[in-house]
């Protein structure tokens, strides 16, 4: 599994693993200096989930928000099944089965009735090299509590929403999915789209602020079938973020040693799976994929160019899920 991409037209998360145990001794660790637990390279690194923390909602349902750690250098796979599932069985499938390498914050959430509220809502994966990695979902511990408060300032999750006839507007990890699924044969463009919206407060007469704020929404797969790609590509209508005079200066210079060695430039612009929005629009890109099946794209609208706004401190994103059923 890969993700190509062409240029073109703050709680604290945990991790419990079957294979946790007392530290080891010094003397335990191998010839190579690492732990017996510790991975090596490669296929045998883990994927592991982990707990972004639980919102209490205004009608009294809890929503847990997870994201995921990989730590393989490659994109895994890990379908819905045996080797990734959700318990109880109510709330599974979710969850994604694409994993791109690194950490992913508030990737999806579950949301349980109050009655529920004691039951812990466990995210298992059976990683490739036989380890199995879990978190629960409870809400026994105050620290996680997530909240809508709006940052130092005024940074609040984007709004996010499809042209689909529903009037649902996202915010947050919970986020919004489309209520369209989109369909295109196999190899053939795509365009997708979301309209997005910046609702923080802004001090004017901080110089941060007066250009307004530049969303920006980063395309990735989150479902997919086996062997199945996506390649993106950025759409005609894409922003090109105007370049201050030292980045223009310096990229001159790259294209001048560029023109001396005898190779084409380095493409301008951003990567074509980030788009970004001045305040307020909608974000396109152009999405291929590679064999037929049902996939699951997710758009991650944020704001954090803002100060006070990163995944870190758990604001300000929204996600975007669009369905696509890929022909023969």
């Amino acid at each position: 599994m890969k993700v190509r991409l062409t240029v073109g037209g703050a709680a604290l998360g945990f991790v419990l693993s079957s294979a946790l145990a007392a530290p080891a001794p010094v003397s335990a660790q191998g010839p190579d200096g690492r732990w017996p637990l510790q991975p090596s390279t490669g296929v045998a690194r883990v994927v592991a989930p982990f707990l972004d923390g639980w919102y209490h909602n205004e009608d009294g349902t809890y929503t847990f928000s997870f994201g995921f750690n990989n730590w393989n250098e490659e994109v895994l796979e890990l379908p819905v099944g045996e080797l990734n599932f959700i318990e109880p069985a109510q709330y599974n499938g979710g969850q994604p089965t694409v994993f791109a390498p690194g950490k992913a914050r508030g990737v999806f959430t579950v949301t349980v009735p109050a009655s529920e509220a004691d039951i812990d809502i466990w995210w298992t994966l059976n990683n490739p090299n036989g380890e199995v990695t879990r978190v629960p979902g409870r809400i026994l511990w105050n620290a996680y509590q997530l909240d809508w408060l709006p940052r130092p300032h005024g940074s609040v999750p984007p709004a996010a929403w499809f042209d689909d006839g529903n009037d649902e507007i996202g915010r947050g990890p919970p986020g919004v999915t489309s209520q369209r699924t989109l369909s295109i044969p196999a190899g053939s463009p795509l365009i997708v789209e979301v309209e997005v919206e910046d609702l923080s407060t802004n001090d004017l007469s901080d110089v941060r602020f007066q250009k307004g704020t530049e969303l920006r929404v980063n395309w990735s797969l989150f479902g997919a079938p086996l062997g199945g790609e996506v390649e993106f590509t950025r759409h005609e209508s894409t922003m090109i973020p105007e370049l201050s005079e030292r980045a223009a200066a310096a990229a001159a210079r790259a294209d001048s040693l560029a023109a001396v060695a005898g190779v084409p430039p380095e493409p301008r612009g951003p990567e074509p799976d980030v788009v970004p929005v001045q305040d307020a629009g909608t974000a396109r890109v152009i999405a291929s994929f590679s064999v037929p099946g049902e996939y699951v794209l997710l758009g991650q609208v944020d704001n954090h160019r803002r100060p006070d706004s990163n995944s870190g401190d758990q604001c300000c994103w929204t996600n975007a899920y669009v369905r696509v059923n890929v022909t023969p």
